[in-house]
């Protein structure tokens, strides 16, 4: 082979391999090697068994007589599971949750389940989080069949959370609103209406235009359109009831920010508490929604408790306190912070006589956890740590969504035995004797 052949035939085999190189893509090949081998054993024997006993529950929770909710008429399952959580930091537990863990998936390797976290660790997460995306198709989408036949988007989430229920886990719910100025403007055109399955379709959350939180309050041209909204998370909370199921419901989180249009730079504090006001008596007395637990989440952090207390509606529309609050910079200061503002937290919550969490948090380096090369793989432990250390009964991760790298917030597994890389410092935090996941969670011990 002469000379100038051979370099032109090395030449071709560099660009094969670089295109190869940069075709691999961890998101679409199990094989990738940024997967790593599952070493780590779930122990869910011992963690069934590591539950709080009924008898622990009934000494460490808050009385029943001095339960105070929002709701006067709440159900006994609502008070058992208000009671259930002011009793688990009292035994030295945490709650693990993670949003959509029911229904979306970062990966889906053959034979798993629906849940990441139970791929990893044999059970759901003991908190599953959910949104109201889902009832208007936006996180949740009817395939033809469900289609054809009259399903709606409320109809299979009900399916989807009575089983993660019946599993043994905890239900929350916020609301990624769209903008209903946005929503009728649409509608003058298609002639939609809000009973129409796909009339508030479209992720408009984040777009601020149109003064509507003053608007969709009563006597505003977008009242019936909220209201429209507002009937389908009322249908979905009254079906869970007939179950015996309820609800932590985070309504108009990290109002405190400028990202949603119910933010402080895009609403007066008058018609933001008005609105949380609103919301409750709708879905309470108008709706007769009787098994939610309202729960108030500003994002973190705080400083001092007039931060933490900025537009807060008043202790007669709120059950517990909470935080959203994202590690971007994996220094390590944000372990610092958090623990800042729970102690800002426990303050508040003691003087207003308010339960206290951590509704929403994760790790953003990209966006979200790395496929690879995460700074810190203890993350998911050490914040179960700092939660007990502050008597916070759970903290919840945020979504799993499908093959995003930039949107995913727990470690899955691509099959049977391969997985994310942190998978086997996961499986030893679920090992821990402090942390609960859905298989250790047994509120209704309580309900009697």
């Amino acid at each position: 082979m002469n000379k100038k052949k051979f370099l032109s035939m090395a030449i071709a085999c560099a660009l094969m391999a670089s295109s190869s190189a940069a075709l691999a893509d961890p998101v679409t090949d199990a094989d990738d090697a940024a997967y790593v081998e599952l070493t780590a054993t779930a122990d869910n024997a011992r963690a069934k068994s590591e539950a709080v006993s009924p008898e622990e529950l009934e000494k460490l929770a808050v009385p029943k007589a001095d339960v105070k909710l929002v709701d006067k008429k709440a159900t006994a399952e609502t008070v058992a599971l208000y009671r259930y959580l002011s009793a688990v930091p009292k035994a030295g537990k945490v709650i693990y949750g993670h949003e959509n863990d029911a229904h979306h998936k970062m990966f889906r390797p053959a034979g798993g389940s629906e849940s990441d976290t139970k791929d990893v660790t044999g059970s759901l997460s003991g908190i599953v989080g959910f949104d109201a995306l889902s009832f208007v198709g936006d996180e949740q989408r009817l395939d033809d069949c469900e289609w054809n036949m009259g399903k709606t988007y409320v109809d299979k989430m009900v399916e989807i959370t009575k089983k993660a229920a019946s599993e043994g886990a905890i239900l929350t719910l916020s609301m990624h609103m769209p903008n209903f100025d946005l929503v009728e403007r649409r509608a003058e055109v298609t002639g939609s209406l809000p009973d129409n399955r796909d009339h508030y379709i479209n992720y408009t959350t984040h777009i601020s235009e149109g003064n509507v939180v003053h608007r969709i309050l009563p006597g505003g041209d977008l009242n019936s359109s909220y209201t429209g909204y507002l009937d389908r998370v009322a249908e979905y909370g009254n079906r869970m009831a007939e179950d015996g199921v309820p609800i932590l419901f985070r309504p108009l989180h990290e109002h405190n920010g400028y990202w949603f249009w119910w933010g402080k730079e895009h609403s007066s504090e008058k018609d933001f508490q008005q609105l949380w006001e609103y919301t409750v008596k709708y879905l309470r007395d108008t709706k007769g929604v009787h098994n939610f637990l309202y729960v108030y989440s500003p994002n973190g952090h705080f400083k001092t408790e007039a931060d933490y207390l900025d537009r807060y509606p008043g202790d007669k529309w709120v059950d517990i306190m909470g935080v959203d609050t994202y590690d971007d910079d994996q220094t390590g200061q944000w372990y610092i912070d958090l623990c800042g503002d729970l102690d800002v937290m426990e303050k508040v919550s003691s003087k207003h006589g308010k339960l206290m969490t951590i509704t929403e948090v994760g790790v953003r380096r990209g966006g979200s956890l790395a496929v690879t090369d995460n700074v810190d793989k203890q993350w998911f432990s050490k914040v179960a740590k700092i939660a007990t250390d502050h008597k916070v009964p759970y903290y919840m991760t945020w979504s799993n969504f499908e093959k995003l790298t930039a949107n995913f917030f727990a470690p899955y597994m691509v099959s049977k035995t391969r997985g994310h890389e942190m998978i086997n410092e996961f499986v030893d935090f679920y090992n821990e004797p402090a942390t609960l996941f859905a298989d250790g969670i047994n509120w209704r011990a309580l309900n009697k």
